[in-house]
């Protein structure tokens, strides 16, 4: 039987954690930290289990809480475990049972899974009684080829355009400084305005900043054009993979196709220091019809002929009786943002 430590020491953590070449940044202690700082109401759910005094397996999870009740546990590519095949079904589940425990004595009223489909063990989730309610890709470019192969798997309209933006003189230059963090964020805002998405609070970057230490396991990758900035993105390193987290651009220079240039010398800069993986975030199906609203942003990624790693969710109410509080809580949040859009 497993022994379960919630809230271990980091070394701990990261013995688990260490055993996934490729790294995993949700799992990492630093996420939960970051969530933490960037949004005041989270809280951090941390357990490790232990087998004969070793540390096999992790699962790390953040929840808000409001009126007394914490809101949704969510985990993202979680539980992470080193054990053999055999005792992963088993290592899984306790750890999904714990952290059921955990919630229910900390009032979290339901809990969301984000579970890699690769990883297999579908019938766990089932057991323990989560519900399937979507799925999602995400998309990742394999940088383990030398960089003159790399560039030829790509897509000739690719190419294209990388080149396009060279010769129009952009320059895509790897920066450290602040002011910088500031500028990026603009180009992300004015994207997220253009083309309908969400943007994560400033906050939420400069937690990262802070945490991940720039020049370190964070960096932006700036691309200018006539010495201005008008695209960026904003990367974090975690095992052997390089994570694109955000990226924005400004319309002024979108005829001059920065973001190609970019995203590519990115992915230069990683291959030749021989990380594994370049994380582009999501990605529709790839089967969008031209009349689709993503079919641009998925032919965009596309052409960059990476890899789709579907992501299914599974959801499960720990207290059916305090679900109204969930509708609760979404009420208030919309009539706070109604209030803040009178205010601008």
């Amino acid at each position: 039987m497993y022994s379960i430590l919630e809230d271990p020491p980091q070394e701990l953590w990261d013995s688990v954690l260490g055993s996934l070449a490729e790294g995993n940044f949700w799992q990492t202690m630093e996420y939960g930290e970051i969530t933490r700082r960037a949004f005041p109401r989270t809280m951090v759910a941390r357990l490790l289990a232990v087998d004969r005094g070793e540390p096999v397996g992790i699962v790390q999870g953040t929840y808000s809480r409001y009126f007394g009740f914490g809101t949704c546990l969510v985990v993202h590519s979680g539980p992470v475990t080193k054990v053999e095949d055999g005792e992963r079904f088993h290592l899984v589940k306790h750890l999904l049972t714990t952290l059921e425990d955990f919630g229910v004595r900390n009032r979290v009223i339901s809990a969301r899974v984000w579970w890699p489909d690769g990883w297999g063990l579908h019938e766990v989730f089932r057991e323990l009684g989560y519900v399937p309610v979507g799925k999602f890709n995400l998309y990742t470019v394999n940088l383990e080829k030398p960089v003159e192969d790399l560039w030829k798997s790509i897509d000739y309209n690719k190419r294209k355009n990388v080149r396009k933006a060279s010769n129009e003189g952009v320059e895509v230059v790897e920066t450290c400084r602040y002011d910088d963090l500031l500028g990026f964020y603009r180009m992300l805002e004015a994207s997220a305005k253009t083309h309908g998405f969400p943007a994560s609070p400033l906050s939420w970057f400069e937690a990262m900043w802070e945490v991940f230490r720039p020049g370190e396991s964070s960096r932006i990758f700036l691309a200018k054009w006539n010495g201005r900035g008008v695209s960026g993105v904003f990367t974090v390193v975690h095992g052997r993979t390089v994570y694109a987290l955000a990226a924005g651009s400004l319309s002024e220079g979108w005829k001059v196709r920065p973001n190609d240039l970019l995203h590519w010398k990115v992915m230069e800069w990683a291959c030749e220091r021989h990380f594994s993986r370049y994380y582009m975030g999501l990605v529709d199906d790839p089967v969008p019809t031209e009349e689709s609203k993503s079919w641009g942003i998925w032919r965009w990624k596309r052409e960059w002929k990476g890899d789709l790693e579907v992501i299914r969710i599974f959801d499960k109410l720990y207290l059916p009786k305090y679900r109204h509080v969930l509708g609760i809580k979404r009420l208030v949040e919309r009539g706070y943002e109604g209030i803040k859009s009178l205010s601008i």
